[in-house]
């Protein structure tokens, strides 16, 4: 089992791969630091306990403080002045290499990182979440009704991140820069912005279904929805995410699959591994009219 070190750096957190190791300190300054580690004490009542010249015991710890392994954490003065040592922490980590930059302390398998870049990285959010409008709006006045499903998708988001994100939510009518990653929920009837790259992705709507480039097949089921990530077609430098349904269970279908199939997602198409374009169909498994269960059918 790999074990890390994290801290918090300027602006995300750092880690460092780690193991545990006993260092060759003094068998006296292992006995102090057994009886620090359950609290704090002076050098004469530590000497007491551990039946050792007290001489030698300020001189242990001494030199520990000056390896930063004690502290003092307060000073009596009430009969005499006595300073009480602790340890400066439950653990100690002897450093030869560099932190590097970490989601969170979650542990991520390579293949969740590579699909969450760049919309969350280095435990930040980057992105904007593009819902449809609720006014009637587009060619067909079309009013999204997906939007309150976001909140699932939004949440499994900042699962992932490390700091306070700053807003990230837009509405569809209201976004000017295309040009930055996005994630957009909901078909191109209802957003705006799915209309303008939908027929550029390797799954797409088309003609009230789905079609898939990969495989050649239409999906035509209302509970069918897609999770396509793919470049930014106004920025190759940047990413877009289509989380939409052909209707809005298609569109819940789609969000479920991030907190039911997430594994799945993660590993591409099963045509071409190398690209992140699924086929996820809804089911409502207990009959009460709500999709509550997903199954990736591409």
């Amino acid at each position: 089992m790999k074990m890390f070190v994290v801290r918090r750096g300027k602006d995300s957190l750092e880690s460092i791969e780690t193991v545990e190791f006993t260092p060759n300190i003094n068998p006296i300054e292992k006995k102090i630091i057994s009886l620090l580690i359950r609290r704090s004490m002076y050098p004469r009542e530590i000497a007491k306990a551990l039946n050792i010249e007290q001489q030698k015991i300020y001189y242990h710890i001494r030199k520990m403080e000056k390896m930063r392994i004690v502290e003092v954490e307060h000073i009596s003065r009430k009969d005499i002045l006595t300073k009480f040592y602790r340890l400066r922490a439950p653990s100690f980590l002897l450093r030869v290499g560099e932190f590097e930059p970490v989601n969170n302390i979650t542990f991520l398998s390579k293949k969740k990182r590579e699909f969450l870049k760049p919309f969350v990285e280095n435990g930040r959010i980057n992105t904007k979440i593009v819902l449809g409008s609720p006014d009637p709006h587009g060619a067909l006045s079309a009013r999204a009704r997906d939007g309150y499903y976001a909140s699932d998708l939004t949440m499994f988001l900042g699962s992932f991140s490390s700091f306070p994100p700053k807003p990230c939510v837009v509405l569809d009518t209201e976004i000017k820069n295309l040009e930055q990653n996005m994630i957009i929920v909901g078909g191109p009837i209802v957003n705006r912005i799915a209309e303008k790259v939908n027929n550029r992705l390797p799954i797409f709507f088309k003609n009230k279904a789905i079609y898939s480039k990969l495989t050649k097949i239409f999906y035509k089921s209302d509970n069918c929805g897609i999770v396509v990530k793919t470049k930014n077609p106004f920025n190759r430098k940047k990413y877009i995410m289509i989380v939409a349904g052909i209707r809005s269970q298609g569109t819940r279908a789609a969000i479920l699959a991030f907190l039911q199939r997430f594994d799945e997602l993660c590993k591409g198409n099963e045509k071409n591994e190398k690209v992140y374009a699924h086929v996820v169909q809804g089911v409502d498994k207990d009959a009460d009219g709500v999709i509550d269960f997903v199954d990736i059918i591409e």
